[in-house]
């Protein structure tokens, strides 16, 4: 099996849930309103779902279209026990490793203060609710890498890197 390393920012909906993060042993995305997204649903699928959500997808750049979907492929089908995921907050990064499956939070499928973060994956943080450490400290290819502004991302250049400094084997 070959691991890879992704990173998740910890603002699902555009709130900060960094707290729920490492109180839950997960991390998550926003998307409200989509419903379930398991069950086998392909790219495609979740196009359409988006489109008939959310108005703009449906009218505007098939670009924006795209790129949502990709996300939300890459967190519910690409995704795979055992890969590393960092989750970068300011200057610290919080290292953990995906230990389930998506997950889908109908209780959070809403737009309230308390929702709008319904699907889930389920990791372990190696240093529970500590940051790893300073983005400055990461090899230089991971600290460009972290710079992607999007929910989820690869990183693959610098993932030879990254698993020697965190003295695992990919």
């Amino acid at each position: 099996m070959t691991r890879k390393i992704w990173a998740v920012r910890p603002e699902p909906n555009f709130t900060h849930r960094l707290a729920d993060f490492l109180s839950n042993d997960m991390v998550a995305i926003g998307w409200p309103g989509i419903g379930d997204l398991g069950g086998g649903l392909t790219r495609d699928d979740i196009k359409e779902r988006l489109s008939s959500t959310f108005e703009h997808y449906a009218k505007d750049s098939k670009h924006e279209l795209s790129v949502a979907s990709g996300i939300l492929d890459r967190f519910v089908n690409v995704l795979a026990a055992g890969d590393l995921v960092m989750v970068p907050n300011g200057e610290d990064v919080y290292v953990s490793e995906l230990t389930g499956g998506y997950v889908y939070h109908p209780e959070l499928d809403g737009t309230g203060p308390d929702q709008g973060y319904p699907h889930w994956r389920s990791v372990r943080y190696f240093k529970g609710d500590r940051p790893y450490c300073k983005i400055s400290e990461l090899p230089l290819g991971v600290r460009r890498a972290i710079d992607c502004k999007l929910a989820i991302f690869a990183i693959a250049s610098g993932a030879p890197a990254m698993f020697r400094f965190l003295g695992m084997e990919e």
